[in-house]
């Protein structure tokens, strides 16, 4: 089984508890946040990627308040066929992670957020671009591919897919004493797929997008559609993000134990169509399991 102590990433910014994935190994992160969440995180490169020592073209990050309030996070896919998906994936999942927590940038319609966020997006795809064509390429490449990948840096730039929300236990202005519905955020783009329990019976599946044009790049912004959804929860049981290269086991991930989750996707490195793997899975613990 993987190392817990050897593989996490784990960091204080400011007053947050923040995890992200390493795309340059395998991480899997399995601990209790403040004694209300149970945060599993795992990743995986693809066997092609490891033999190659290649980085993974998956991201993930979850920031956590301290005082237990509200969970910030991103699942991203880089687009294998544009140029370097792992940086818009990193890129893209760390930005969109320290926007969701920004104190106006949920506030209004959805429909209003969504046109804000893809506002943001074009944005920083400026900025990405430019921070890209600085990262120079091996200098043993040909001359041709060098030529090559250049022009696939500006006509295409880096891309991803990506699934990002907050999931809120009380709004930004009421006192954590208050009792109040939690509140949940999500947005994507693409094909990372969640599924959202309520309850153990009553569950919500976002994402998973057949829309192959969804998608946001480096050199075109934000392309095809960008959802965003909303909804205030009086209970919330677990939440589950994942990327595509874990489809085969979507069933069954919340059955899985920490061991039997590692083992299972170690197995679909054996498939001859394995590719890159992530899963975010966060489980709200019943008032009798905290120690508060």
């Amino acid at each position: 089984m993987l190392s817990e102590d050897a593989e996490r990433t784990e960091r204080s910014e400011q007053t947050n508890l923040c995890f992200q994935t390493d795309q340059s190994e395998e991480y899997f992160a399995s601990r209790t946040i403040n004694n209300r969440v149970a945060l599993r995180l795992l990743s995986l490169r693809s066997r092609e990627a490891q033999t190659q020592e290649l980085v993974n073209q998956d991201y993930a990050q979850v920031v956590a308040s301290t005082d237990g309030s509200a969970l910030y996070f991103c699942v991203c896919d880089g687009v294998g066929s544009s140029y370097r998906g792992d940086f818009a994936a990193h890129y893209l999942g760390s930005a969109l992670v320290a926007w969701l927590q920004e104190r106006e940038a949920l506030t209004g319609s959805i429909k209003a957020i969504a046109a804000r966020l893809r506002q943001r997006m074009n944005e920083w795809a400026q900025a990405a671009q430019e921070e890209l064509r600085r990262l120079p390429l091996a200098p043993d490449t040909p001359a041709l591919v060098r030529e090559v990948l250049e022009e696939l840096r500006e006509d295409y730039g880096s891309e991803t897919v990506f699934l990002a929300g907050r999931i809120a236990l009380a709004s930004w202005e009421t006192p954590l004493q208050v009792a109040r519905p939690m509140e949940a955020f999500l947005c994507w783009m693409g094909n990372v797929s969640a599924r959202l329990f309520v309850t153990g019976e009553h569950s919500f599946t976002l994402g998973g997008s057949s829309d192959d044009e969804g998608r946001w790049s480096t050199a075109r912004g934000s392309r095809g559609l960008l959802n965003a959804w909303s909804m205030g929860l009086s209970t919330i049981e677990r939440l589950i993000v994942y990327t595509d290269g874990l489809l085969p086991l979507a069933s069954s991930l919340t059955e899985l134990n920490d061991d039997e989750l590692q083992t299972r996707a170690r197995e679909l490195l054996l498939l001859p169509e394995n590719d890159d793997m992530t899963a975010l899975d966060l489980h709200w613990l019943p008032q009798k399991e905290r120690r508060d």
